[in-house]
């Protein structure tokens, strides 16, 4: 016999709820019926192709055109022998040596250092220039935007202070440079941008006063502590673009460079 609170809780239920519930039933009886029948195991007999595949690929690339002497040939191969066994060193100073919670802690160790010498100078020294992409940690901005290949935010209201974070050139004197815009250039008055106590000096462009570009000089201590400069951003001044759009905007950021102060324009 039919219990009543169910023809009554049945009754309450709308044809939407009870199209979820069939949907949900369905779900459940396919998984049900495949549990025995399709694999969640990772194919092994496919990757274990995985390593030839790749040495076939450095045997390609490694390969020699025409005769060779067999001095030429012992040195190719010790060469290539001497560069193996360089990226197995480095690559087991890493393992011993890098902090999880901090891996530019790595290259205080001079032997890193020295290991790394040329990389490390050439990475350093090249400016670096992004727009604000996604993957560029940030807070207090609304949703990216894009032009093309070209990312930029607008800043929201804020209780607090709106933040990104930028990664630099590593334990040098550097400059980062950010570009950006406002809707109405007398916005820029109640604009401040600092990491930590030091002050970005923000100038406008003469020929289109609401655009401007920020300047943070940074020594290579004021950068030593982290891999990232997290930057703040205060402004009071937010104002809506039009009727249609009711968001209230701040700045407008869509380009970020670093470079070596001595670089530096």
């Amino acid at each position: 016999m039919q219990n009543p609170n169910e023809d009554e809780d049945m009754a309450r239920l709308s044809a939407d709820d009870i199209a979820r519930i069939a949907d949900r039933v369905s779900q459940v009886m396919q998984l049900d019926r495949t549990r025995h029948h399709v694999s969640s195991a990772p194919d092994l007999a496919a990757q274990v192709n995985i390593p030839g595949y790749l040495a076939r690929i450095f045997e390609q690339a490694g390969s020699v055109s025409g005769a060779i002497s067999n001095e030429a040939l012992y040195d190719l191969v010790n060469k290539r022998i001497a560069r193996l066994e360089a990226s197995l060193y480095l690559a087991r100073v890493e393992l011993e040596n890098r902090s999880a919670h901090e891996p530019s802690e790595i290259y205080a160790d001079p032997m890193m250092v020295s290991a790394y010498a040329e990389r490390v100078s050439h990475v350093t020294s090249l400016p670096r220039s992004y727009s604000f992409e996604p993957s560029v940690l940030a807070h207090g901005w609304y949703p990216v935007e894009s032009v093309g290949e070209h990312y930029h935010r607008w800043m929201r209201p804020m209780d607090e202070s709106a933040l990104a974070c930028l990664p630099h050139l590593g334990q040098i004197d550097q400059v980062i440079e950010i570009e950006g815009r406002v809707l109405h250039a007398d916005q820029l008055e109640n604009l401040s941008i600092k990491f930590g106590d030091i002050a970005a000096t923000i100038t406008q462009k003469d020929e289109m006063p609401e655009q401007f570009v920020a300047t943070l000089a940074l020594s290579a201590q004021d950068v030593a502590h982290s891999n990232y400069v997290a930057i703040a951003f205060d402004m009071t001044d937010f104002r809506q673009p039009n009727e249609a759009d009711k968001r209230l905007l701040g700045i407008n950021l869509r380009r970020f460079t670093c470079r070596p102060e001595a670089q530096a324009e």
